[in-house]
């Protein structure tokens, strides 16, 4: 799913970019003073029923309540918008117009570092209200955080979030593949000589960049670069693509390592996935920026019986010092493609 990130277009947003990370700042930290308020009364008044009717104590319960509603309110959140052509946004976060705008891959932008939660924001006009049952089981926990994270006034409506939710607030990594494509605003300068005489004086996160400098700093990485254009007579936008002035540049984090075929398990359980698949998983992982060193590769018996088409496993650990590794379920067309990726 694409999904969209309009910046300011300065230094500090270039560096996140060419480090690979994005920041999922705390709550408070947003331009929403009501971010993430919620209401506990009902399960404060359930607990104190509780203490005046049981023989048991239920301090515990209490404080476990307690323990959640801080982890609750201890969350890093992403936002991102679901469109690339929304005039206010481009307005109120890309320094009007003259930033940039960034497509993620959503599913790839949660490989390397697992979200909390991932969901469109609910707009309505009361604060949402915690209920007892909400604390029982992971999967409430998930429908905690999107009510709790993804409940905003109604007066954000128009623009239409959708929200990426962490266990913490602060830098996280992803895959460098999640970026697809860098969208110019109208007004951003397209040359280094362009900027304003005074911007190397201002502090990185006011300090402007150029479009060759993004160019420039995230070469070699297959990102495809548009420029954002008035529509003749309207107050409507497009964008065009444009040249990537470094596209002959050398791939970025290119690293082919040798693989241990030992550890491939070519068995096809009955499913008629011919050899070549096992094989072709494993020239495709290990050509994987991240990838380090094997674990496994085999049909996986439960996704394949659930989704009724060969799936093949893929595990490997990205350092040395990974406890367990990423995994990867892969069917026979997405291995293809992928292996074809890889051949060009």
């Amino acid at each position: 799913m694409k999904v969209y990130k309009y910046r300011y277009g300065s230094k500090c947003d270039l560096e996140s970019l060419k480090q690979d990370y994005f920041y999922a700042p705390h709550p408070s930290k947003l331009n929403d003073p009501c971010e993430n308020l919620f209401d506990t009364g009902d399960i404060e008044h359930i607990l104190a029923k509780l203490a005046d009717i049981s023989l048991v104590s239920t301090k515990g319960v209490s404080e476990s309540f307690s323990t959640l509603v801080v982890k609750l309110k201890e969350v890093g959140i992403y936002s991102l918008s679901k469109t690339v052509l929304d005039e206010l946004l481009w307005a109120y976060y890309a320094d009007s117009h003259r930033g940039f705008c960034i497509e993620y891959d959503l599913e790839k932008l949660g490989e390397l570092s697992k979200f909390a939660g991932s969901f469109d924001v609910t707009y309505q006009d009361s604060i949402p209200k915690i209920q007892f049952d909400m604390f029982i089981g992971a999967k409430n926990i998930v429908e905690t955080l999107k009510l709790t994270a993804g409940t905003k006034s109604k007066a954000w409506q128009h623009e239409d979030e959708i929200r990426i939710v962490m266990d913490q607030f602060g830098e996280v990594e992803y895959n460098f593949r999640a970026v697809k494509a860098i969208y110019f605003g109208l007004r951003m300068p397209k040359k280094w000589q362009d900027l304003h005489e005074d911007n190397e004086k201002l502090p990185d996160h006011l300090s402007q960049v150029s479009q060759d400098q993004v160019m420039h700093t995230l070469k070699g990485r297959g990102i495809k670069y548009y420029q954002m254009l008035l529509k003749p007579n309207s107050y409507q936008f497009e964008y065009i693509e444009i040249e990537d002035l470094f596209k002959d540049s050398p791939k970025y984090k290119s690293n082919i390592k040798s693989i241990d075929k030992s550890l491939i398990d070519y068995n096809d359980y009955g499913w008629g996935v011919e050899k070549q698949y096992f094989d072709k998983v494993a020239e495709v992982i290990r050509c994987d920026p991240y990838f380090e060193k094997l674990d496994s590769i085999f049909i996986s018996s439960s996704e394949s019986k659930s989704r009724n088409e060969p799936i093949i496993y893929v595990g490997f650990y990205k350092s040395g010092n990974d406890l367990l590794p990423n995994k990867r379920y892969l069917t026979l067309t997405q291995i293809d493609e992928l292996y074809k990726e890889i051949n060009l």
